[in-house]
């Protein structure tokens, strides 16, 4: 009974020509093929390439840490240079404390070198970022030959110190009138640093 109905479903198509079945047949697939292709072969596809994308995007990561990894022995070793320059350099600022001594090295420089000073005034202190200016108002008279000698022995000084905005005038007994300023810098501590002294780490 069920060939019998099947074959009834059937006998519409049994004229048509076998070129239109074989047609109609591959036309089918094709729609199947399509449809699966569409369905799960593009969907993987995308997925495939956004997983080739991600490999791509970690091993130039990996490539960048390789690198980064390599450069981390001369990395040390510039940290330590710095260091050990940067503890040259605060050695060369005076302490608070240390900064009487040091005007007072410079003037001795000065009256050792024949100058005469008239005026030697300390100036309010100017805090920068990590450190501070110490500027004195200088005032003294003597020959070029004597600033220059006096220059000399500030710039030998184991300490940082500046003379700066220098105006020279000659007096009628054709000795120079010199005025000026002498700027040394002192290092100033931040709260942890200062935190850090005290607990002793």
């Amino acid at each position: 009974m069920n060939l019998n109905i099947n074959l009834t479903v059937l006998k519409p198509l049994i004229p048509i020509p076998m070129v239109y079945k074989v047609l109609a047949l591959v036309g089918v697939v094709a729609v199947i093929f399509a449809g699966y292709f569409f369905m799960f072969m593009m969907p993987l596809q995308t997925a495939i390439e956004a997983e080739k994308i991600q490999v791509e995007s970690q091993h130039v990561r990996l490539q960048r840490n390789e690198k980064l990894a390599s450069n981390i022995p001369k990395k040390k070793e510039e940290y330590k240079k710095l260091q050990t320059q940067l503890k040259i350099a605060l050695n060369m600022l005076p302490k608070k404390s240390q900064i009487p001594d040091l005007l007072e090295g410079v003037t001795w420089a000065g009256k050792d070198s024949g100058l005469s000073f008239s005026e030697f005034k300390p100036e309010q202190e100017s805090i920068k970022s990590i450190y501070a200016e110490v500027p004195v108002t200088l005032a003294v008279a003597g020959t070029f030959r004597q600033l220059l000698t006096f220059l000399k022995r500030v710039g030998e000084m184991p300490r940082i110190v500046d003379i700066k905005n220098l105006e020279l005038r000659r007096n009628k007994d054709q000795m120079l009138s010199i005025k000026g300023q002498a700027v040394t810098y002192r290092f100033v501590e931040t709260g942890s640093q200062k935190q850090k002294k005290r607990t002793g780490r």
